[in-house]
C-alpha cells in the first residue's frame, strides 16, 4: 500500500493559528515532487529580489517566504506519515 499523506497544518498566522493545511491522501512521491518544484520557485525568486528595486524585492522575498512554508508543510506531512505507518510496524 502506497503511503500517503496525512492533514497537516501550517502557515501559523500572528495569533498563532495554522492557516492552511496538506490534505489527506496525496501520494507521498507527488507531495515531495511538489516541494521540490516550490523551493526550486522561491530560490529563482530569492535570485531575483536581488537585483530588483526595493518595493518589488519586498513582494518577492514575502512570495519566497510562502513557497518555503508551503514546501515544509509538504515535507512535514509525509515525514509524519512515514513516521507512523513506522510506527504501525
Amino acid at each position: 500500500m502506497p503511503l500517503i499523506t496525512h492533514p497537516t497544518p501550517f502557515g501559523h498566522s500572528l495569533t498563532g493559528d495554522c492557516l492552511f493545511s496538506v490534505n489527506a491522501g496525496i501520494p507521498i512521491k507527488l507531495a515531495l515532487e511538489l516541494a521540490a518544484q516550490l523551493l526550486s520557485s522561491a530560490t529563482a525568486l530569492c535570485a531575483e529580489s536581488q537585483v530588483a528595486s526595493p518595493k518589488t524585492s519586498h513582494s518577492l522575498t514575502f512570495a519566497s517566504l510562502q513557497l518555503v512554508e508551503m514546501s515544509k508543510g509538504l515535507v512535514d506531512a509525509t515525514l509524519d506519515s512515514v513516521l507512523q505507518a513506522d510506527t504501525l510496524k
